[in-house]
């Protein structure tokens, strides 16, 4: 079992949380009362609260409490799969009925084995009380300080402060018993001149943050960030599109990462061959300055210390100086390539297979302003929009658009903003092609329950492909 963890009663009660006793020992009930032979359960459950802000002002706080069980059976090498949105033992009891009756009518899994069998887990710090007590009028506190400060800055700030308290069991027939509690605090500020429509191009910038502990979120600082990107962009200047060197910022980066979670580092995508490591595992593929990792327990941040099968995390090398290492498998998909499982299984059923939840890159040794002034022409990208990595699989070729800032370099200095650009290039050709690597990591992630993120650097990328102008 993982390590327990004290929840006071008062954070456990206005969270929607069971708790470790008391959750698991409803978990182990089900599994006791299941008809199937073997039975696994996976449970998420908690809350998460909202706030909204428009034209630097509060307009609405949401609270969303919710429990989901997912019921795995096994009879012999049939599987069933059932699940339900609810918090009632006796609708999960249902739910293990219903999973059992599937699997009668499933074709046997030569895949199958068993489930995990019983473990221990490395205790990671995910949880922090402050955050679980975040009310709205704290966060509408921190907001309005912001909101002075763009006031004298002739902007406007609108997005979304979000806080989450929640926890994760796996139970199984075979003993697994696994907990973690999370909270998490995820904040998005976007920025544009006073009085500015939404739909506007110059002068519309975002900065967000993302932490476990409340107190790192300094919403006065991130709303700066936006805001000073926003001056910056007010005024555009078109360029010819074409072949540019690009400084990625690390949510550009992140963006990437996470479609190569699934198109090139996850189980499915290896053993059906579409993926760019599929029968070179072993040869150099990347650039040397390019090692990628998964990792549940970094300095910047924790996460579940075992996968959704109960299987512990282990830090897990896909790329090593440009050399691909590995990919994650969960155990079906790991007794089919003849290997064993790293720990990365998703929620039962889900169609992707195993992937990498916490993808990270190794850090280099430049600052962005010594990238900055290290190109003699090129443009610093300050966010990807509405990428699309299914174009070529094989090539990891990708298509997306700049937003929220996108600026000509020139000689080693920021000229002015450009308009928003179309891409399109092959991320096997350009993270062969990093010319410099940032120091600095960053936590990136939308999900204030902050299980899947990226943790990773800004880049200095050689010739990047520039097809069209979006705006």
């Amino acid at each position: 079992m993982s390590a327990n963890f004290a929840i006071a009663e008062e954070v456990r009660r206005e969270g929607g949380l069971l708790g470790p006793d008391a959750l698991l020992e409803r978990l182990r009930e089900v599994v006791r009362r299941s008809p199937a032979e073997r039975t696994e359960l996976v449970y998420i459950g908690g809350r998460s609260d909202l706030t909204r802000y428009a034209a630097s002002t509060v307009t609405q706080n949401v609270s969303e409490v919710g429990a989901r069980l997912w019921v795995r059976v096994a009879n012999g090498q049939r599987l069933g799969v059932a699940s339900v949105n609810s918090a009632d033992p006796d609708a999960w009891v249902e739910a293990a009925k219903r999973a059992h009756e599937l699997s009668l009518r499933q074709p046997p899994n030569p895949h199958f084995t068993d489930f995990a069998p019983k473990a221990s887990y490395e205790r990671v710090e995910t949880f922090v009380e402050a955050t679980a007590r975040t009310t709205p009028p704290a966060r509408a506190e921190a907001l309005v300080r912001a909101f002075q400060r763009a006031d004298q800055a002739g902007r406007e700030l609108s997005g979304t402060f979000q806080t989450s308290v929640g926890e994760v069991a796996v139970v199984n027939s075979n003993g697994v018993e696994a907990y973690q509690p999370l909270t998490g605090a995820y904040l998005k500020v976007v920025a544009m001149p006073k009085g500015a429509s939404a739909n506007v191009v110059a002068g519309l910038a975002m900065a967000d943050g993302f932490s476990r502990d409340i107190s790192q979120i300094n919403v006065e600082r991130i709303a700066e960030e936006a805001m000073e990107t926003s001056a910056r962009c007010e005024t555009v200047k078109e360029i010819p599109v074409g072949t540019y060197d690009v400084i990625l910022k690390p949510p550009c980066v992140a963006e990437i990462l996470q479609w190569l979670s699934f198109i090139a580092f996850g189980s499915r995508a290896y053993l059906e061959g579409s993926s760019f490591l599929a029968g070179k595992l072993g040869q150099k593929l990347l650039g040397e300055n390019v090692t990628l990792y998964d990792s549940f327990n970094e300095p910047e941040v924790g996460s579940l210390p075992f996968d959704f099968e109960g299987t512990p995390k282990r830090k897990l090398t896909l790329i090593e100086r440009g050399v691909a290492k590995g990919v994650a498998f969960d155990r079906l998909d790991a007794h089919e390539a003849g290997a064993e499982s790293t720990g990365h299984a998703g929620p039962p059923g889900s169609g992707f297979g195993a992937i990498p939840w916490n993808l990270c890159m190794e850090p280099g040794d430049a600052s962005l302003d010594e990238m900055i002034q290290s190109c003699e022409r090129g443009l610093l990208v300050e966010r990807f929009h509405y990428l699309n990595g299914f174009l070529d699989p094989p090539k990891a070729m990708m298509t997306g658009m700049t937003r929220y800032g996108t600026f000509y370099i020139e000689d080693g200095r920021i000229k002015h903003a450009v308009p928003n650009l179309r891409w399109l290039d092959s991320m096997v050709r350009a993270f062969s092609q990093i010319q410099r690597v940032g120091r600095e990591r960053v936590v990136c992630t939308d999900d204030a329950g902050g299980t899947f993120y990226q943790l990773v650097p800004a880049l200095y990328v050689k010739d990047w492909q520039f097809t069209g102008q979006t705006g």
